[in-house]
């Protein structure tokens, strides 16, 4: 970073890798926030705020996040919620603080960029690993199955199963495309394949389903490429089938993936109307009753803080029962959200907050193609969008914190053509070889 001096840069870097090592723990005792004031502090310490105006001017990426920052703001003057409005304009400042200090400074190091994916899923596998080892130890202690799946096989790391699945998903989808690009991210091929298998195995236990789907997707992206360009198109196309058959049979193989498809096949059948006394996904309702809160409140929304107050008035009159796995409740009698990123914008802040959130998430990936990270970033994004159809990613740190700090990473902080990769033969034919 030529504006900042050996020393500051080393800090700052050093800052960035601890944001990156605690982002998939988000442990109480060693706060992943303190990441965010250490690169803050050394930022500032390095002074040279003009070339930091200069390289933040013309910075679309970073004005993007600015922009979706503001807007939160502006909708909490209007929200007749103010103390959770305020709360939500506290959780949306990586919003305004990652573009600021990434899309201000030159371009990390090449080797520091590859530092960073690198710490996050080194940092994420250990995790999925330490998580799995304790799941076993309780096992013996129990003997309940339980303990393998969704929250309970999480329950050293703050990060919810819906969100860490997208994590996984994220660090699978980097390392598998460095493995088959020939710049693989770890140094010995053999890690790369554990690894890999381990967040098979953590996409399948945290039994989010979304993530299933998504798997399957990055792979047909990833790998069916990889064996169009090497084999051509109907190679890539079976190949592709007899992976998502794989895939499916290792799902219904194992207990919990199995009832959660169980599960999908019964709310799809109960769609319209209870079946064999099975009832649909609640998602249905939010869905149907958020449309009607935008509806009533489309221009300008109905305020920050104050979106999740106006769907639970009206699913005052959805009459459906649910079963949570220990007893019935129906939706009024709990506090949701819109379990929809989109829904979730829309109705907080109306349409120009929702056309925003499009363009955030969407021109990246027309704007990218000489981009030198221009494949993570459209891995990131890909796997960002599809997640938060199903789930309002952003009301919630883990979701802030991820975004927020990968989309300034990837995007806001300017980048050259210097810093990309040149792939090497592909790195399992190069392995090979040496056997």
């Amino acid at each position: 970073m030529p504006q900042l001096s050996r020393y500051w840069s080393f800090l700052f870097f050093a800052s960035l890798g601890y944001y990156t090592l605690l982002l998939p723990w988000q442990v109480q005792w060693l706060p992943v926030t303190l990441g965010i004031m250490l690169s803050g502090l050394f930022w500032l310490l390095s002074a040279d705020f003009r070339s930091k105006l200069q390289n933040l001017s013309g910075n679309k990426y970073a004005a993007f996040l600015f922009a979706s920052f503001l807007i939160v703001v502006l909708g909490s003057m209007h929200s007749a919620e103010q103390e959770q409005a305020s709360k939500e304009v506290f959780s949306k400042l990586p919003f305004l603080v990652w573009p600021l200090m990434l899309g201000s400074v030159k371009a990390l190091e090449k080797n520091r960029m590859e530092q960073i994916l690198r710490i996050f899923v080194l940092s994420t596998a250990v995790l999925v690993l330490v998580s799995f080892g304790y799941a076993f130890y309780r096992y013996q202690q129990f003997s309940d199955p339980v303990v393998f799946y969704f929250a309970d096989l999480l329950i050293l790391t703050k990060v919810p199963p819906h969100y860490l699945g997208m994590y996984v998903t994220f660090a699978y989808a980097l390392l598998m495309y460095r493995l088959i690009r020939g710049t693989p991210l770890l140094p010995k091929i053999w890690l790369n394949a554990f690894i890999l298998c381990l967040f098979i195995l953590a996409i399948i236990f945290i039994w989010v389903r979304m993530q299933y789907l998504l798997f399957i997707l990055v792979n047909a992206f990833l790998v069916g490429q990889y064996i169009k360009a090497k084999k051509g198109k109907k190679v890539a196309y079976a190949a592709f089938a007899m992976f998502t058959l794989f895939f499916s049979l290792l799902l219904l193989a194992i207990p919990g993936s199995r009832s959660r498809l169980l599960d999908t096949y019964n709310e799809l059948r109960s769609f319209e109307q209870m079946v064999e006394n099975k009832q649909t996904n609640p998602r249905k309702f939010l869905w149907s009753e958020g449309v009607e809160v935008i509806a009533e409140h489309f221009w300008m929304g109905v305020g920050t803080g104050s979106e999740n107050t106006a769907l639970n008035e009206k699913l005052e009159k959805v009459d459906a029962i649910f079963w949570d796995g220990k007893h019935t409740y129906q939706l009024y009698e709990m506090r949701f959200n819109y379990h929809n990123s989109f829904l979730q914008v829309f109705a907080a802040n109306g349409v120009f907050a929702f056309a925003l959130f499009l363009i955030l998430l969407f021109y990246p990936l027309f704007d990218i193609r000489k981009h030198p990270y221009r494949t993570e970033v459209r891995l990131f994004l890909g796997i960002c969008i599809l997640s938060f159809i199903t789930e309002s990613m952003l009301e919630r740190q883990a979701g802030v914190l991820f975004f927020s700090f990968f989309y300034a990473l990837l995007l806001a902080m300017p980048h050259t053509k210097s810093q990309d990769l040149k792939p090497r033969r592909p790195a399992l034919e190069a392995e090979s070889e040496k056997a």
